[in-house]
């Protein structure tokens, strides 16, 4: 993609409409998500045909990657078996063990809510930031609203059709070639559907000195590809990068404007640092999608290990 556009093109790329009613209503908190109803689901069911699971989340451990904004993930064992003097106080020999999780709710692959961002001090359906905020969560736009989710899923392996094994960063990933692809692959984006892209960064997530890199600089949805996915009505999309959005941004003194216009503006909500290796190199494309968030009250998104199904 050209990035030298010149300052005007990039204010009209950039120009979002300070509206940002839902189309499913005035008291709407799951966006795009309700275009993913019974229906879509049990058409879902239908696409598996081999019963083989692949696991779209990284493992979380002690050191990993993450934004210094976000704080370090932290699990330490709380209670050991050989703690408590249970052994001996029982005569099944009992020996519990549990951990303690320090983590922000945007740990590893996770699934933001439409109050993870704002647009001039609203969230999406034109709630007001400081009428739902509190210490402990927002009383509107919070995780538990998005619910379990089943649909198909679509991945573009955007770093295969380019004939690469990672995108450079900077990279905003183009509209014509994900059309391309889809056509290529014979499949057509309907409403509800997620659609998710592989730049090749997935693979380095276990490596947090390689990975840390693309906090700063990496491949990923452009706003023009945004757009697109608003206008099909794509429910939820995600990349394998921090940001699943290009970074940095295409248009000067902006910061995480793919996420804005997504979450905000269309109701789309987001999956960050998604696995997808495995799907790239088996050229799997299309696939029952499954994720279920945990339902954090108020929360800004939640940890998820969603899987696709052939």
């Amino acid at each position: 993609m050209n990035r030298n556009r010149s300052e005007n093109q990039d204010k009209k790329l950039y120009n979002t409409d300070s509206d940002l009613s839902s189309r499913f209503g005035h008291d709407d908190q799951r966006g795009n998500l309700n275009y993913i109803d019974s229906r879509k689901v049990l058409e879902a069911l239908k696409i598996p045909q081999t019963g083989k699971v692949y696991r779209m989340s990284h493992e979380l451990f002690n050191g990993m990657a993450d934004r210094p904004t976000h704080g370090p993930y932290f699990f330490d064992i709380l209670l050991r078996p050989c703690d408590g003097g249970f052994t001996e106080k029982y005569d099944n020999r009992y020996g519990p063990s549990l951990g303690r999780l320090e983590m922000s709710d945007h740990t590893g692959t996770h699934l933001d809510a439409l109050s993870h961002m704002a647009y001039d001090g609203k969230f999406f359906n034109n709630v007001p930031v400081r009428e739902v905020i509190t210490n402990t969560g927002y009383k509107k736009m919070g995780i538990e609203n998005a619910g379990p989710i089943v649909t198909r899923g679509i991945m573009i392996d955007a770093a295969g059709y380019a004939g690469t094994d990672l995108l450079d960063g900077g990279t905003p990933i183009e509209v014509s070639d994900v059309q391309k692809f889809l056509k290529d692959n014979n499949i057509s984006p309907e409403p509800g559907d997620a659609m998710f892209f592989h730049t090749g960064a997935s693979v380095l997530f276990s490596k947090p000195e390689e990975y840390d890199k693309f906090y700063d600089s990496a491949p990923g949805i452009g706003f023009r590809l945004a757009r697109y996915m608003d206008e099909i009505g794509i429910s939820l999309t995600g990349s394998d990068t921090p940001s699943s959005e290009v970074v940095p941004p295409e248009a000067k003194n902006t910061r995480l404007p793919v996420h804005q216009y997504l979450i905000a503006k269309a109701g789309i909500h987001i999956i960050d640092n998604l696995s997808l290796h495995r799907l790239a190199k088996d050229r799997i494309y299309k696939f029952m999608f499954i994720c279920s968030p945990v339902p954090f009250m108020g929360a800004t998104a939640s940890p998820v290990s969603p899987v696709a199904i052939i």
